[in-house]
């Protein structure tokens, strides 16, 4: 075992332990466990996206947990550090909304992450660009408000357009960080590095736009009465896609895996539609 593990590792480790615990607490206390795990991942998703914008966009900060040594790119390391905050952050949310915390307990969660944040800090396993402690406090407290209402929305029923949101945001998660991540990792999928010039930038901006055009043809394709009709054309066109995308080498799928990769990519999408919708499946819609 290396020296970082003890120097940067064992943080986010400890930061996942705490995670995990709220996780379970979270989960015991409901019971309507089915909804509530889907609404942490769509606050997951929430959360996701926003680190999107701020840390791969407008680089506002980096993540040092030397848990990734080995990657085909540097930069999947800081991603790395960025989930271990996110799902940490995201549980922390839904922890409050579900024990129905009074507004003092957002003033101390907030307070926490703001402390730990400090500490990532102190520690050098964490670094500001531009962003400050203050930001991550206040913007928890509008998180811890925002989630708020969302769950109650849920539990009483939500609008049509709401719910197919709720499940677009789930979506990032399910299949952005599980599969799509995990092909970047082994080295079987890659995007253009100088379609934009910054190549971090270029890489993730490529993926993100493909994960939309996927995540919106899947639910097209689930939610539409034409189901068997249409999922011939829209999974074609996805098939084709990734074709036009290599060949003109935006995307990069090692040689020999492009039909297992993009097939697992398109399915992989569609099946993660089917898992949210099954566990949102007892929330109402308010028409």
């Amino acid at each position: 075992m290396n020296s970082a593990f003890w120097t940067n590792t064992i943080w986010y480790i400890l930061l996942g332990i705490l995670t995990v615990t709220e996780i379970i607490l979270f989960m015991i206390k409901t019971d309507k466990k089915c909804i509530t795990l889907a609404f942490y991942l769509t606050v997951l998703g929430i959360a996701l996206n926003f680190e999107t914008i701020i840390l791969i966009f407008l680089n506002a900060y980096a993540y040092y947990p030397k848990i990734i040594l080995h990657a085909p790119l540097p930069f999947h390391d800081v991603l790395a550090g960025n989930l271990f905050s996110q799902f940490s952050v995201s549980a922390t949310v839904v922890f409050v909304v579900v024990f129905n915390l009074k507004f003092y307990w957002y003033l101390i969660f907030a307070g926490i992450y703001g402390l730990i944040e400090e500490l990532f800090l102190a520690l050098g396993i964490y670094s500001h660009h531009w962003y400050q402690t203050w930001m991550t406090v206040v913007i928890l407290l509008l998180a811890f408000w925002l989630g708020k209402r969302m769950y109650s929305g849920i539990m009483n029923g939500t609008k049509p357009l709401v719910y197919y949101l709720y499940i677009y945001l789930g979506l990032f998660p399910l299949s952005n960080i599980t599969l799509a991540w995990g092909l970047m990792l082994s080295g079987h999928l890659d995007f253009c590095s100088t379609l934009i010039r910054d190549p971090i930038i270029s890489r993730f901006f490529i993926e993100i736009v493909l994960f939309n055009i996927s995540a919106l043809a899947s639910m097209v394709i689930y939610y539409s009465r034409f189901r068997k009709k249409l999922s011939i054309l829209v999974f074609g066109m996805l098939y084709y896609l990734y074709y036009i995308g290599c060949k003109q080498h935006i995307i990069w799928i090692k040689d020999g895996w492009f039909l297992l990769v993009t097939t697992l990519l398109i399915l992989w999408m569609y099946g993660s539609v089917v898992i949210m919708d099954f566990l949102y499946q007892k929330s109402k819609y308010r028409r």
